[in-house]
């Protein structure tokens, strides 16, 4: 019992030591004095249920003051008169009016851009259906020629000719403002004397040639090349 009790002793003047060394630095490295001392003594003798319920209390009592304080700065504020009333409605109903205004502006741009659209079509449907009428109108031009029995002698003729000949011939017409008439007869020709005949017309006049070509595909044939 007694070495146990001697080893108590030694650990505890041991421990007793390490603190006062431990205070002693503190005070040394001019970390620890009297009134320091006094904090940690306070700051231990409230619990923490006690702190939490103190600042608690605090932001209330903050919270109230902020809010006392406020009430009395708009109590100094001047009462709002009948004047002020009709001034603030005023200065909405004109702003209600700028806004309206504004929408009436959008509406009228909105209406004169469908006005001027709706024009462009009409005058695009206008413009279609006059194509579309001279086209059928050439059409039957083009079918009341080639079903013609003259024109059917006529076509027989150059089909009959040299293709030099006949394109000659055809280039005469052509010079007389009748390329019409000189794409029908192409049109109607078997595709073999057609292309021979088309030949000619590049050997001498490519560009001439390459539109009758373009005529004759806008006629809905394609010419067989060589």
């Amino acid at each position: 019992m007694k070495p146990l009790w001697t080893a108590l002793s030694v650990m505890a003047v041991a421990n007793l030591l390490a603190l006062v060394a431990f205070v002693g630095w503190l005070q040394m490295s001019d970390r620890l004095n009297s009134e320091r001392v006094m904090e940690v003594r306070q700051l231990l003798k409230e619990t923490i249920s006690e702190r939490q319920a103190r600042e608690a209390k605090m932001r209330l009592e903050a919270e109230a003051a902020k809010d006392a304080e406020e009430a009395r700065a708009h109590a100094q504020l001047p009462p709002i008169t009948a004047s002020n009333t009709l001034e603030l409605r005023l200065q909405q109903s004109q702003a209600d009016q700028a806004r309206l205004d504004s929408i009436r502006r959008e509406v009228q741009i909105m209406q004169d851009t469908l006005r001027r659209e709706r024009l462009a079509l009409d005058s695009e449907r206008v413009a279609f259906e006059k194509e579309r009428s001279e086209f059928q109108a050439a059409r039957r031009q083009v079918a009341e020629t080639e079903g013609n029995a003259q024109f059917k002698k006529t076509l027989a003729t150059y089909e009959a000719l040299k293709p030099d000949k006949a394109k000659a011939a055809l280039a005469e017409l052509i010079r007389e403002q009748q390329k019409p008439q000189v794409v029908a007869y192409l049109n109607a020709m078997q595709e073999r004397t057609r292309t021979r005949i088309i030949d000619e017309f590049i050997k001498d006049d490519p560009k001439l040639a390459t539109e009758l070509l373009e005529l004759l595909r806008t006629r809905g044939l394609s010419v067989a090349g060589k």
